[in-house]
């Protein structure tokens, strides 16, 4: 195992550890070969810049605290960004009932609203307009199909 995939381990099981008993949750977990660590969490309620400032002060004391510190790391920790594409479970729990857009591996994209999701799939409801006739149509899709899921957002000029 490599010196970077060894300190992502370690700060992943001290994040977890931290958030334990919280409504905060890890999305991802970056650490770069420039010494740039990039921590990506959320909330049920979405993450607050106070909430990613004390995960930060947390994280950065504890690297300080086991001598894992160096003069070329930089920490940042932020929510995942609006356009990223959703990871961990507790993401797509937030999204259901929410529009949202599947990419799956054969190039098909389906929008609509996400109505189930487990570890191993997810439901969404997409509404199909021909015309002026509306057809409803239910897709569940596994993970082994699909590239990406992402929330839809609407943008009206």
């Amino acid at each position: 195992m490599d010196k970077l995939t060894h300190l992502k381990d370690i700060l992943e099981k001290e994040i977890l550890n931290y958030f334990q008993n919280t409504h905060l949750f890890l999305v991802d977990i970056k650490v770069l070969s420039n010494g740039k660590i990039e921590i990506f969490a959320d909330s049920a309620a979405n993450i607050t810049i106070d909430e990613c400032a004390q995960i930060s002060r947390h994280i950065y004391q504890y690297l300080e605290d086991n001598q894992l510190l160096t003069d070329n790391i930089s920490l940042d920790v932020s929510s995942p960004g609006i356009d990223e594409p959703l990871k961990v479970a507790q993401q797509f729990q937030k999204q259901i009932h929410q529009q949202v857009d599947v990419v799956l591996k054969n190039g098909l994209k389906i929008t609509g609203e996400l109505l189930h999701a487990n570890d191993i799939e997810i439901t969404v409801k997409e509404i199909i307009k021909i015309k002026k006739k509306e057809t409803i149509e239910e897709h569940t899709l596994g993970f082994d199909e699909i590239k990406s899921v992402k929330k839809h957002f609407y943008f009206k000029l």
